[in-house]
């Protein structure tokens, strides 16, 4: 029950375009019309402010830098990376594997698996929408991502069930079975890594942390954006609320992870 009402408050546009459609009908009646134009007036004052006001990137910022960008160790034993970069109801209807703007987490998988040519791979990805058999999953269009850029899909071993960040780290660690005193990388977007994390350790699963997907660069100026804003607000409190979600329901045993880099440190 948290789960879905956290899940609701994570899309705070869709929230705003609700209660700006709400307030129409009040403002025809005139028991109701005072709240409507008082309803109507704060949706519209609170796109002007973040329409203008760079709040994504002041609180996107501390999630995707929570992990500092590092060099890889020398010796890595396996690498894995979680879905979301996927589209398999597109992959359905045109047999194309479709791609998000979270793409560079297979990018950035593709590159490590040839720089670590012995490491064994791990895809973890299945599908949020169903579970129907023959439905084209995660796993699927990655596979088909890896073949076109070289990358054998058949080296890579593939979960295919999973339907979030906690499902991903229960289900893969019986597909990958590591080993103590292993090292794996684990790939995803910088501002999801820090909910990732913690569901590894949750698992007893130790992993070095390697960002990737960025969507903050310089500290953005005052410019008036509301759509771009509105939409990048969305990527931040799906993960603020995903961490405190998360560690309230029980899935973690920290809101925010003990912070490692994977520069082959101890």
């Amino acid at each position: 029950m948290l789960g879905q009402v956290l899940a609701v408050f994570a899309n705070p546009g869709s929230i705003l375009f609700a209660l700006l459609l709400l307030s129409l009908p009040l403002s025809w009646w005139r028991a109701t019309r005072r709240a409507g134009f008082a309803l109507g007036g704060t949706v519209l004052l609170a796109v002007l402010v973040l329409g203008a006001l760079p709040l994504h990137d002041w609180l996107l910022r501390p999630l995707e830098e929570y992990f500092p960008v590092a060099e890889p160790p020398a010796r890595v034993d396996g690498i894995i990376v979680l879905g979301g970069a996927e589209e398999p109801a597109i992959m359905a209807a045109r047999g194309w594997p479709e791609l998000n703007s979270n793409a560079d987490r297979l990018v950035a998988f593709a590159a490590l698996a040839a720089r670590y040519p012995q490491a064994r791979l791990v895809f973890s990805g299945g599908t949020s929408a169903s579970r129907e058999e023959g439905a084209v999953t995660e796993s699927d269009v990655a596979a088909a991502v890896f073949a076109k850029m070289g990358l054998d899909p058949d080296r890579v071993l593939y979960e295919r069930v999973s339907r979030n960040t906690i499902e991903n780290a229960r289900l893969s660690l019986s597909v990958a079975r590591p080993q103590p005193g292993e090292v794996w990388l684990l790939v995803t977007s910088a501002r999801h890594l820090p909910r990732a994390v913690n569901c590894f350790n949750a698992v007893n699963w130790p992993v070095l942390p390697y960002p990737v997907d960025f969507l903050t660069g310089k500290p953005v100026q005052f410019d008036f954006t509301p759509l771009r804003r509105l939409s990048a607000l969305n990527f931040l409190t799906k993960e603020w609320l995903g961490l405190a979600g998360y560690w309230l329901l029980g899935h973690t045993h920290d809101l925010l992870p003990p912070r490692r880099v994977a520069d082959g440190r101890p």
